[in-house]
């Protein structure tokens, strides 16, 4: 006989039954889409690896060949021959021959994860390999960290140990200098000798910003005139330029016209007054720097080649009318504009690359990015651009990312666009720990979860309350979001969890650490990314600059690129 059933609860079935037949083809489809997709992802793997292999064995063929000829024959080659070769052999003979099913760092980023769902979503358990998780939870806090700073920071570290191995892999994924697209600031000096240009002393500023501004713009304004005068440009123009403080350097320093262009009217009137400030002190705050000795710096402070433009730069602004528009005694002439931006946020960092690859008027690209966090992709439907939103048009931008065709139709996805945007090397290097606000904004979020399940808390609205106690902590979130959670829990309820807070502090941090090692990553991919747009552009004199020490100016890439 059927087992009776509450006519409440049949009636419910009928309401539900079409979410229900939704949710269950859902999981028909997905585990289709796995049976199909599965075999062809080998497939293609194995096809791939196979190539990989080929030329690997095609290449140590020919190097062993050499060293083994080299021994027997009368004419020996070079030592720094030799020496190459045998790097490249102990390289082949490094490459990993086995995949390591332990250690996929990509498992953090493929689920997006945040640290606000650290314990709802069991972020420890399930997200982190088991056999790194295994070594963590046989140390405690203060060694694990210890371990964690000396594997960041020694990259020949050889210990036989899980954490070192995620902490380097995660590293290997990372931008590195290879002077071949990623290139150091010597490489770029090189290229910019060839193309003509010559490198003129530093200019450093020591007032009206910031040191960490002071020495980006010291370290940027030098590479940027000598590219000015290589490719032979007639302006300087600078996307999202807020205080001027990169041109003020170009137009004082080293007499280039230059304009900067942001979309907020305010900051641009305020800016215009410090730059004739700077003017007036310029003898006495400048300094030219020549081979680390500093000396006065010359300049003409009575000039009027620094000016200021609103408009709200998208990849359809035509720069050389905001040029000329700014410039009007240069309107007969023929423009030739260096496009540059210090930190260029969100999309105005791709709609530059965009301006400078459609706009032969533009000779030049010289543009450090940042922000990434502000960037859109298809992914971001309930999302906008801030920008966009307070200064732009109705019409849709193009997205940020990708820019490239070859990633066309991958997403990266916010919360690994915020994680793009923090700095593993800065932490490292003052051993960081992360604001216990940290573990308690999770908390938080478990509680409400499971005593008001129905509660919408969005992420990111508790961001300056910093309480010692989690205790305060609860009852002033509480009271800032009206949950009304602290009028139905238990006496004695927030006291329990507190005494369990420290036993949760120590995966909090290790995770956060953990999960920082992939910013770089993130950020590699983004930037990778924007330089293949540049390529399949045809720009062959294209590169990514490691421009700045990343402990100083985290955002330390620049894109460089000449038409």
């Amino acid at each position: 006989m059927a087992e009776d059933k509450d006519f409440n609860d049949a009636l419910e079935e009928i309401f539900l039954s079409e979410n229900t037949l939704r949710n269950e083809s859902y999981k028909e489809g997905y585990r289709a889409g796995c049976d199909a997709g599965s075999p062809e992802g080998y497939h293609l793997g194995y096809h791939r690896g196979a190539e990989i292999g080929r030329e690997i064995g095609y290449y140590f063929g020919i190097v062993t060949n050499h060293l083994d000829n080299n021994n027997k024959s009368d004419v020996q080659l070079s030592d720094k021959v030799v020496q190459q070769l045998e790097k490249v052999q102990k390289l082949i003979e490094d490459f990993p021959r086995t995949n390591s099913e332990q250690h996929d760092i990509l498992a953090l980023l493929e689920t997006n994860c945040h640290m606000v769902e650290f314990f709802n979503e069991q972020h420890w358990e399930k997200l982190l390999p088991k056999a790194l998780r295994q070594t963590l939870d046989d140390w405690d806090l203060n060694y694990s960290v210890e371990k964690f700073w000396t594997y960041a920071s020694e990259k020949n570290n050889n210990d036989d140990c899980e954490l070192r191995k995620w902490v380097h892999k995660a590293q290997a994924h990372s931008l590195t200098v290879n002077n071949e697209y990623c290139i150091s600031i010597e490489k770029l000096q090189e290229h910019v000798n060839s193309w003509g240009g010559v490198m003129p002393p530093e200019i450093k500023v020591k007032e009206f910003m910031t040191s960490k501004k002071s020495y980006e713009v010291q370290r940027m304004s030098r590479f940027v005139a000598s590219l000015y005068n290589a490719t032979k440009s007639t302006h300087c123009l600078e996307a999202g330029g807020g205080k001027g403080h990169l041109l003020v350097a170009l137009t004082l320093g080293y007499n280039i016209p230059s304009l900067t262009v942001d979309c907020d009217r305010k900051a641009l009137k305020n800016a215009s007054e410090r730059v004739r400030s700077i003017q007036k002190k310029w003898r006495a705050i400048a300094k030219k720097v020549i081979n680390g000795n500093e000396e006065c710096a010359d300049g003409n402070t009575n000039s009027d080649i620094h000016r200021f433009a609103t408009a709200f730069v998208t990849k359809d602004t035509d720069v050389s009318k905001v040029v000329k528009d700014a410039f009007p005694e240069h309107f007969g002439e023929d423009m030739k504009i260096l496009l540059t931006g210090l930190h260029t946020c969100g999309n105005l960092g791709p709609d530059s690359l965009r301006i400078f690859a459609a706009q032969p008027s533009t000779g030049a690209l010289f543009n450090v990015p940042c922000c990434y966090h502000l960037l859109t992709e298809e992914v971001d439907a309930g999302l906008f651009d801030v920008f966009q939103r307070d200064y732009g048009s109705v019409a849709r931008p193009e997205h940020g990312f990708p820019m490239s065709e070859y990633l066309r139709g991958y997403n990266l996805g916010r919360n690994a666009r915020m994680l793009a945007a923090q700095s593993i090397d800065r932490v490292v290097h003052h051993r960081q720990f992360p604001s216990k606000s940290l573990l308690y904004r999770a908390l938080f979020q478990l509680i409400v979860k499971r005593h008001k399940p129905g509660y919408i808390m969005g992420v990111g609205k508790l961001k300056k309350m910093k309480l010692e106690r989690f205790g305060d902590y609860f009852v002033a979130a509480d009271r800032a979001l009206g949950v009304g959670l602290c009028d139905v829990l238990p006496d004695g309820f927030l006291a329990e969890v507190s005494k369990d807070a420290e036993l949760h502090w120590r995966r909090v941090v290790l995770f956060y650490l953990l999960r920082l090692c992939l910013a770089q990553v993130v950020e590699g991919v983004v930037l990778l990314d924007r330089l293949l747009y540049l390529m399949e552009n045809g720009f062959e004199r294209a590169f990514l600059v490691r421009l700045f020490e990343p402990v100083l100016s985290p955002r330390c890439h620049s894109i460089v690129a000449v038409r």
